[in-house]
């Protein structure tokens, strides 16, 4: 794309133009690049699919980036023209063995669940309306998980040159739309608005009323609204234009929201066991050719000891030398169980890693796992261990019933003739509390299992805490015993994950 004279002031509009304006249509206007579309079967990527999906910008006499990139400078952030890609290959060790993992099912009734086509043909016609625990408890969802809108971005997106202030410091003012606010607004406009993003996402198996977006805009349970105090003041009518457009943002967000949450509850009777395929979201590389398992690094130019330091990380695993590296605040952990090698972690943000890298408490779990493995031989006389990061969400195995769910680990534990699968979530648990939908996971996975009904698979889940167990003794006003028995697990304890897997296979469980 060439631009010419377009951008000669202000950045902000331009690149909103980018992302806002420009569509990839993908495969079967699924939206999405290739490496994030599951296709049918027999359908292969184009090899170099992935260099027509990258849309390149060329502007004469436009200085909309030289804005862009001085405001980033201004702000402290990274402008990306001083820093080189580095692509780190990865080995996966994925073998022979067939592992079970849970996913939707291909088709249902005949129908192809790709793109939610299932859904559309065969599902019931939801109507958006406000959550309503009472009436629906399935909604509370709406109100735990709630839309939000930061609209600081929007008023202050970037400041002309020259002009001086800075309020980043200052704690966002949290509002929402009174009474008074809907009552001037435009509901048909609203409406209509709300039809047309509607039929562009293609759904039409959902139902919209102007009785239905009257109430949700009298009820703030669903959002959070940042924006400054002043901008939501009675003393011009012009603003009425702005609470329009908040409420038009508003309303969008929530009807994706709401029509992926009903989605996502009529599929769930029709999850099943898949075994890992070569092709898995969560093999880093996958949907690529198989050369392309890799992580992204971008780095600053100025950088050049990181540089040299992954060039030689690179040629160890090139030539499949497994020893330690480690430089700074990065390490390469290597552990042969997992199905692909090295993993990444990375203590402070020196560089930028796609996917991301471990956080502290997942690299502990991954370091003690493999420690208790090299120790414990006799264990593993008749059990095989198998390990895999989950990703996040569109690409990892998620639980639309915990809350979307998405566990930092599966663990496959094979043992007896059984195949026990493991979610595992290293995390600080202070800040939730005893009956949120992952501390309840561990009983919500038993649900599972009964349903999809394998005999020869056992699934567990396991909460793996760094927070101290005596704070949330205090916190909680619980034994261990009991956080125990609810399969929450302490990083202070050394045995640890000698409890988690002797648990799995209905061994002692030490108190």
């Amino acid at each position: 794309m060439g631009l010419m004279n377009i951008g000669r002031g202000e950045g902000a509009q331009i690149i909103q133009l980018f992302g806002r304006g420009v569509r990839l249509k993908g495969y079967r206007m699924s939206l999405k690049r290739s490496n994030r579309t599951s296709l049918p079967e027999g359908v292969q990527r184009p090899r170099f699919i992935n260099l027509l999906e990258t849309l390149s910008i060329f502007g004469i006499r436009a200085d909309y980036m030289a804005e862009f990139r001085k405001h980033l400078e201004e702000e402290g952030l990274p402008t990306n023209d001083d820093r080189v890609e580095f692509l780190l290959p990865v080995i996966r060790n994925l073998g022979k063995r067939s592992l079970k993992t849970i996913r939707l099912k291909k088709t249902i009734n005949g129908v192809s669940t790709e793109f939610g086509d299932a859904f559309r043909k065969l599902g019931p016609v939801p109507t958006v309306q406000r959550p309503d625990p009472a009436r629906d408890p399935s909604t509370e969802y709406l109100q735990r998980n709630k839309v939000v809108l930061n609209w600081y971005p929007k008023i202050k997106a970037i400041k002309s040159a020259g002009i001086g202030g800075d309020d980043s410091s200052e704690r966002p003012n949290q509002a929402h739309l009174t009474a008074q606010h809907t009552a001037m607004l435009d509901m048909d406009r609203l409406y209509f608005e709300l039809e047309q993003f509607k039929a562009e996402r293609g759904w039409h198996n959902l139902n919209l009323t102007r009785e239905g977006i009257s109430e949700l805009l009298a009820d703030a349970s669903w959002y959070h609204l940042l924006i400054p105090a002043e901008e939501m003041a009675f003393d011009a009518f012009e603003k009425v234009k702005l609470w329009e457009e908040i409420a038009l943002a508003l309303l969008k967000k929530y009807t994706e929201r709401y029509y992926t949450f009903r989605k996502k509850e009529w599929e769930l009777p029709h999850l099943e066991y898949h075994d890992l395929e070569e092709t898995d979201p969560n093999l880093l590389g996958a949907g690529q050719t198989p050369d392309d398992a890799y992580y992204r690094i971008l780095i600053d130019q100025s950088q050049e000891e990181i540089v040299a330091k992954l060039e030689e990380l690179r040629g160890l695993i090139e030539r499949g030398e497994f020893k330690p590296w480690e430089f700074r605040t990065l390490k390469a952990i290597w552990f042969g169980s997992h199905l692909y090698q090295p993993l990444l972690h990375c203590r402070e943000q020196v560089v930028e890693i796609t996917p991301l890298p471990l956080n502290q408490g997942e690299a502990r779990f991954v370091e003690d796992l493999k420690s208790f493995c090299d120790q414990n031989e006799e264990f593993f006389e008749d059990k095989e261990l198998y390990l895999l990061r989950n990703l996040s969400k569109g690409r990892g195995v998620g639980f639309f019933e915990a809350g979307n769910f998405h566990p930092d680990f599966i663990l496959w534990l094979l043992a007896d003739g059984l195949q026990h699968v493991v979610f595992i979530d290293p995390k600080g648990i202070r800040n939730i509390g005893p009956d949120d939908p992952k501390v309840q996971f561990y009983q919500t996975v038993k649900e599972i299992e009964s349903r999809l009904n394998d005999p020869q698979t056992k699934l567990h889940s396991f909460l793996i805490s760094n927070t101290p167990s005596h704070t949330m003794r205090m916190l909680w006003g619980i034994e261990k015993a009991d956080m125990q028995a609810r399969h929450i697990v302490f990083q202070e304890d050394e045995g640890y994950v000698r409890q988690v897997l002797e648990s799995c296979v209905g061994e002692h469980l030490p108190s």
